[in-house]
């Protein structure tokens, strides 16, 4: 794969022109349908003599903050079609980002007869990013599901409001396409597994995988098994729940327990199992903390971001796992097949 990149600065074409200019009307669609909302919200409820200061207050805040968006989308495209140009990127995507944005608001509904319940609604944004070269770029969803890491794209972008105005792929990771198929064509490769003994501090990464792990379940084990000893007497329909979730921590506690006494009965042993890289992918959310996922021959692997970092599409790796247990602590690039 050629790996020449550049960046270039183009006039706008009548295409892009109009492309741009369509975001006006549905700015406008927009606006009308929030500014009738609140118009009929001012005139049922907040232009009576019985509301205070502090609800119209509150509502001029909302009006203002949607009118200060819908301001700065318009002046936005406005600046890129004056300015008359787009930013033109080529090059090598190295990395992929998916970002999920969760916000909360609350809402209180008040029954007759009734105390106030408080229910929270959610909603979720979802981002897509490619990396071309160490700069990042917003695309859809259809954009971001067409490239693999190291494949080359061609992009076009308004300068201002980073509209993409154009997206093709040049060139497809031909080294990783190739070696994929060729692997599911002949399962010789990802199949091959050596059981070795472990280094000494292999040995303690494990253990510190493990016991976090475990942690997890006991952290939901004990607070249930101190509620189930305390409305032991209770009525029993209500205590069914508990009762379920206990036998399912329990016994997800155990099965873990026993699977580290066999990894130590049998010698710490790990096994060695070939794959090829095929696509990274990094999830980031204000809710959950970042993961890392590889796209493998032999399937989809969870990894850290040192790991994440440390390997490259169209790479074979040496999957490092502690037997018994099934822990990946490390992940090795195997030098002779790369």
């Amino acid at each position: 794969m050629t790996t020449q990149n550049f960046y270039e600065i183009k006039p706008l074409s009548v295409q892009d022109r109009k492309k741009l200019k369509r975001q006006y009307i549905y700015l406008i669609a927009f606006g009308v349908f929030v500014g009738a909302i609140f118009f009929v919200i001012y005139n049922s409820v907040l232009s009576t003599d019985k509301m205070g200061k502090i609800p119209v207050f509150v509502f001029s805040v909302f009006a203002l903050i949607f009118s200060i968006v819908i301001s700065y989308f318009f002046w936005s495209t406005y600046i890129d079609l004056k300015k008359g140009i787009k930013y033109c990127y080529s090059g090598i995507v190295t990395d992929k980002r998916i970002n999920k944005h969760t916000t909360s608001s609350a809402q209180h509904n008040r029954a007759a007869g009734s105390h106030r319940n408080g229910s929270s609604l959610k909603n979720t944004q979802t981002h897509y990013y490619i990396t071309i070269e160490n700069k990042q770029h917003s695309v859809n969803y259809k954009q971001f599901s067409q490239v693999k890491i190291n494949d080359k794209v061609y992009l076009e972008v308004s300068p201002k409001k980073k509209e993409v105005l154009a997206f093709n792929v040049l060139e497809k990771n031909t080294e990783t396409t190739e070696s994929y198929n060729s692997t599911i064509r002949k399962q010789n490769f990802d199949n091959i597994e050596k059981s070795l003994p472990m280094r000494e501090n292999d040995i303690e990464l494990v253990k510190k995988i493990f016991f976090k792990k475990t942690r997890k379940n006991l952290i939901y084990l004990i607070p249930i098994t101190v509620l189930l000893f305390v409305l032991w007497k209770g009525i029993f329909i209500f205590l069914i729940p508990f009762i379920i979730a206990f036998v399912y921590y329990s016994f997800k506690f155990f099965i873990q327990i026993n699977q580290y006494a066999k990894f130590k009965r049998n010698g710490y042993l790990k096994s060695l199992n070939k794959v090829k890289v095929i696509d990274k992918l990094k999830t980031t959310s204000n809710t959950k903390s970042t993961a890392f996922q590889i796209k493998t021959s032999n399937g989809v692997i969870n990894v850290s971001e040192h790991i994440y970092n440390k390997v490259q599409a169209h790479q074979n790796l040496l999957l490092h796992k502690a037997t018994f247990v099934n822990i990946l602590y490390d992940v090795s690039i195997d030098e002779l097949n790369s």
